[in-house]
């Protein structure tokens, strides 16, 4: 009976040491593999580092935006204000080419008369 009793201890003993085994085997290869865990102190600190940033990224966000509203109303002043001076040269443009076409009708007239009077003049000198 001792020879088994003694026979079933050491396999219990063996069994025991083969589950131990593999237990530290299973915990080795989880603690390798698993990431670094961070404390809620490290998690607080990257929080506030991160809502910090963000701030940060809201003013230079408001002062671009800002930026871009005044050049955008800059750039209106400047299509109104150019916009105004294509009118003014427009109008100056008419009055140019009213101005020219009554001298053009004008010359026209001129020459009209000329030629007439130069073909009077002849039938007149013809005749004397």
């Amino acid at each position: 009976m001792t020879s088994s009793s003694s026979s079933k201890a050491r396999s219990v003993v063996l069994a025991l040491l083969a589950l131990w085994a593999v237990v530290s085997l299973v915990v080795i290869v989880v603690w390798a593999t698993s990431p670094d865990l961070k404390g809620a102190a490290q998690c607080r600190s990257e929080l506030q580092e991160a809502n910090e940033k963000l701030a940060g990224a809201k003013v230079v966000y408001a002062q671009n935006k800002a930026a871009l509203e005044d050049m955008v109303h800059a750039a209106r002043d400047e299509t109104a204000r150019q916009t105004a001076e294509v009118i003014l040269v427009l109008a100056s443009l008419n009055a140019t080419n009213a101005t020219l076409q009554q001298s053009l009708q004008e010359n026209v007239s001129t020459h009209l008369t000329s030629v007439l009077l130069s073909d009077f003049y002849q039938i007149y000198v013809r005749f004397l």
